[in-house]
């Protein structure tokens, strides 16, 4: 909270600065905060402001900004500057936040950009594999000792090499032909002797990824193992790069909104301030999806349109039976989407995650069901419309987690995302089905009921 009030202090006095004229003491004010803070304070401004404070920086202070701006407004930012001076401005960046920056450009302006760059064949090499892969995601500056070295020849190489402060303290040992044979911890290699062989230091059983793997899996794996660094190779056990634990952070960031977003029909490049035009398309065609399925709840209800004729208190619950029916479901399938994320569970485990979530959707519904019957019993005061409310919730509520279960497995079970608009389907599921048996019970008792 003390760091939320100090960076809307600190946005306040900036608009001051700058609707008092002085944008040069503005800038001057920005340049004091990590580049991570002042992207967070330029996007909070203005557009008008904003572009008198970009007007001022100097390239190399806007360069170290752009890998924190959000894709948007970078894409924006980028557009408006000549190919040369994007190309300059990431020749200053890491060759994989560079490469990560490339990779959300248009292709046309990529093409333009990438043979400028110094870093080209680097980021070339980055740019080879799809951008969810661990080869998109690595990063190609490691330390790569010979496992016939000694330990003085490795301190010496090191010396040499003068690794970057940020990288994990993991050094990797690859034979002649650069294939990962093992680790040595930094902590044991200062204090080995100094004509000890790097192969008495070494952990030959390192945990590694391929290049072409999914992201999730070098995130997955670097969890379970707890690593602050996992190394990326290729199909000969050729050490390409590294990711690390900041890359991991990232990819869990981007993978949990992926999921969020496709769960209700969001595509995963949606952003609050994306452009109106480029918004509307997919959001729409989701809901013209969701629309067509709606009819066949109307449908349900349509069929049943004599029997509610004939009890309007039926109308009164309908709404609860369907809500509580999807709100149950969305539970279930929440915590099946995250399991499959997270490896925790297969499509193989179907029936044994089925029999788990059935036996608590029945313990919830007979509670909710108990609760509304008794509701509707005194309210409306008929003993048979409780009955009747009470059992179509217990039904609805086993229903919809039946929905819950089964949908992301099978869009699982067949390569498919296990939240592609997962929850559009079940709270369908959950209507259709629910009203069905809501009036078809009523229809079945109406002489109990008039």
């Amino acid at each position: 909270m003390a760091n939320e009030d100090r960076m809307e202090e600190l946005r306040a006095f900036l608009r001051e600065l700058i609707e008092a004229g002085t944008p040069r003491d503005a800038v001057a004010l920005l340049l004091t905060q990590h580049p991570a803070d002042q992207a967070d304070l330029l996007e909070q401004l203005d557009d008008e402001a904003r572009q008198r404070l970009l007007d001022r920086l100097p390239s190399e202070k806007l360069a170290q900004i752009l890998e924190f701006l959000n894709e948007d407004l970078r894409a924006r930012l980028l557009a408006e500057l000549s190919v040369s001076d994007v190309a300059l401005m990431l020749d200053q960046l890491d060759e994989d936040v560079a490469a990560d920056i490339v990779q959300d450009l248009p292709e046309e302006q990529a093409g333009q950009i990438v043979p400028l760059l110094e870093l080209r064949e680097g980021i070339k090499e980055i740019l080879a594999y799809p951008e969810e892969s661990a080869g998109g995601r690595m990063s190609r500056e490691f330390v790569a000792l010979r496992r016939d070295w000694s330990v003085q020849e490795a301190i010496d190489f090191l010396r040499q090499q003068q690794p970057d402060a940020g990288q994990p303290f993991y050094l990797y040992v690859v034979d002649d032909a650069e294939r990962l044979q093992g680790i040595v911890g930094l902590r044991s290699l200062i204090t080995a002797l100094p004509q000890t062989p790097i192969s008495d230091l070494m952990t030959e059983n390192v945990q590694s990824v391929r290049a072409g793997e999914d992201q999730e899996v070098a995130a997955e794996r670097m969890r379970h193992y707890n690593l602050l660094a996992l190394p990326v190779v290729d199909k000969d056990g050729v050490l390409l790069g590294v990711i690390t634990a900041d890359d991991v952070l990232d990819v869990q960031v981007e993978e949990a909104t992926e999921d969020i977003y496709r769960m209700v029909g969001l595509t995963d490049e949606e952003r609050i301030f994306r452009p109106i035009r480029e918004s509307v398309p997919p959001r729409l065609a989701w809901l013209t999806l969701n629309l067509f399925t709606a009819f066949l709840a109307a449908s349900t209800v349509n069929f049943f349109e004599g029997t509610i004729e004939r009890v309007a208190a039926l109308a009164v619950f309908m709404p609860m039976v369907g809500g509580m029916g999807g709100n149950a479901g969305i539970q279930t399938i929440t915590l099946v989407v995250r399991s499959l994320a997270l490896g925790e569970i297969e499509p193989r485990d179907a029936m044994r995650v089925l029999k788990h979530e059935v036996i608590v959707a029945v313990i919830k519904g007979i509670l909710m069901g108990l609760v509304v019957g008794f509701v509707a019993w005194i309210w409306k005061d008929n003993v048979w419309l409780g009955v009747i409310v009470g059992l179509a919730m217990l039904a609805n509520i086993v229903n919809a987690t039946l929905a819950g279960v089964f949908i992301p497995m099978v869009l699982k079970r067949f390569g498919a995302d296990p939240a592609l608009a997962s929850g559009v389907f079940v709270t369908t599921f959950s209507d259709v089905v629910g009203f069905f048996v809501f009036l078809g019970l009523a229809t079945v008792m109406i002489s109990q009921l008039t």
